[in-house]
């Protein structure tokens, strides 16, 4: 969702940061304070590691971002309030890090679309983005269609760890129907 923030209605504790926190239909969203260039980094996630069977806990499952097989961030205010989109303007640099992939104005929403970051065989999402390009349904990097993957690579926005042999074990444990990727072997989430 692209829209212009409100001054007056963001949360300004937001300092020395590229973005602001402010309304969004679904709570709170991300918006540019400034413009943003192709390849600066805009967002860490500082959160605490935790493990697959914590991430899981209903405290914590909506607040974490899978950043290894078997590895979740906790995130903290207020990169939590990143939202998903199906046609994003931030990637993965790295595990931690969410990188402009394109120019992004200032009042812009800042987005990543979640699949880049998920390999559960399992996880799910209905989409409201709203884009053109929405999926309606957000799930597993695997899920992806095959040029969208490419083209995710083709920018260098996907973890290492979601590699093309990764996600081909995914694919061999789907097959058996047993694991759901994320190295602890138990279907469930």
């Amino acid at each position: 969702m692209s829209r212009p923030f409100l001054r007056g209605q963001t949360d300004r504790w937001v300092h020395g940061n590229p973005f602001v926190v402010g309304p969004h239909p679904y709570g709170r969203g991300l918006f540019a304070a400034r413009n943003i260039q192709p390849g600066e980094t805009v967002l860490r996630f500082r959160g605490q590691l935790i493990d697959y069977q914590r991430s899981v806990n209903p405290r914590f499952e909506r607040y974490c971002v899978q950043i290894g097989p078997n590895l979740y961030t906790l995130t903290w205010a207020p990169e939590r309030f990143i939202n998903h989109s199906c046609d994003p303007n931030l990637g993965f640099k790295d595990e931690r890090r969410l990188t402009a992939i394109r120019p992004i104005a200032e009042g812009e929403e800042l987005t990543f679309d979640y699949s880049t970051s998920m390999a559960e065989n399992s996880w799910t999402m209905e989409c409201g983005c709203g884009t053109m390009r929405c999926r309606k349904v957000v799930s597993d990097f695997v899920d992806l269609p095959s040029d969208l993957k490419a083209q995710y690579r083709a920018l260098n926005i996907i973890p290492a760890w979601l590699s093309p042999e990764f996600e081909e074990m995914q694919l061999r444990l789907r097959g058996n129907g047993n694991g759901n990727g994320n190295g602890n072997g138990n279907g469930s989430h």
